[in-house]
């Protein structure tokens, strides 16, 4: 008697979570991917951000960005690129992923359009330079005394770069590490003589005000501004240039999360340079 019981408790349950699966699935019909079933089948976590991924609160919707700088996977063939052609070989090699990883070398040498590319790989974006902002927010921004467990922006790691993470205190709030310093974020959009978008930006120097997406507003060309952390805008207002965000391991005080770097053209591969990915959060 109990044994048949348990059988027809145990049908009863099955039953009510395949038809609870099914109104999921019907629920969600315009986009299958993000249904319980279409999770499963694609692997996705449970949480809003896959792993290594975490969550950052948006103005307009929330998103998901790289836990760390990212790096080249273990199916790549150059660990560590040394150059713009190195990075095209990994990126044309479909077995090839960046990946976001704890303790690695950060991926440099790559151009900002590759940067767009290995993203879309991972099934990733670029981030803009707002959507960065808002994940850099709440990383300490020293100007002076770094340590071993700070951002390295002062040669202040045994090395240059270090390995992702290294900066035990260098997270921001949403837990996003090496924001500021370790190599230069390249994001998405440019700098056209001088405008971001509509925005004309001002010459280099200290920043003295930005916008609420942290976007260079005014700066001084001599003074650093405590407010800002002495963080600084490096710009050549002539011509196409690339963004880039955080500094690297050497701009001192300049480095920060209002740092500002429109110099280089968007072709531009070099050894301070690197990326992080982006990716629209799942919803619940």
């Amino acid at each position: 008697m109990f044994g048949k019981a348990f059988k027809f408790g145990l049908v009863v349950v099955i039953s009510i979570f395949m038809v609870s699966l099914s109104v999921d699935a019907v629920d969600h019909r315009g986009n299958f991917s993000q249904s319980a079933i279409g999770r499963l089948l694609a692997r996705e976590p449970d949480g809003p951000c896959p792993e290594n991924m975490v969550l950052v609160d948006g103005a307009e919707s929330d998103f998901c960005i790289d836990k760390y700088e990212v790096s080249a996977g273990d199916k790549c063939a150059y660990a560590d690129p040394s150059n713009e052609k190195e990075s095209n070989l990994n990126l044309n090699n479909p077995n090839c992923q960046a990946v976001s990883a704890f303790g690695a070398v950060p991926w440099r040498n790559l151009t900002q359009i590759q940067a767009v590319n290995l993203c879309a790989k991972a099934g990733k974006r670029l981030p803009t330079s707002e959507e960065w902002f808002a994940a850099a927010l709440g990383t300490p921004d020293d100007s002076q005394g770094w340590g071993a467990n700070d951002c390295q922006v002062s040669n202040n790691w045994p090395s240059q770069p270090g390995p992702t993470g290294s900066g035990k205190d260098c997270f921001s709030y949403a837990g996003a590490f090496d924001m500021i310093g370790n190599v230069w974020e390249w994001v998405k959009g440019e700098v056209a003589d001088g405008s971001y978008g509509e925005a004309v930006l001002p010459s280099d120097g200290y920043i003295k005000a930005v916008s609420v997406d942290g976007l260079p507003l005014e700066t001084d060309p001599d003074n650093p501004t405590e407010s800002f952390n002495g963080d600084y805008l490096w710009l050549k207002s002539k011509g196409v240039r690339g963004v880039a965000r955080g500094g690297y391991w050497a701009n001192g005080q300049e480095a920060g999360q209002y740092s500002f770097y429109a110099v280089t053209e968007p072709t531009f591969a070099g050894t301070g340079v690197g990326f992080r990915c982006v990716k629209d959060a799942l919803k619940r």
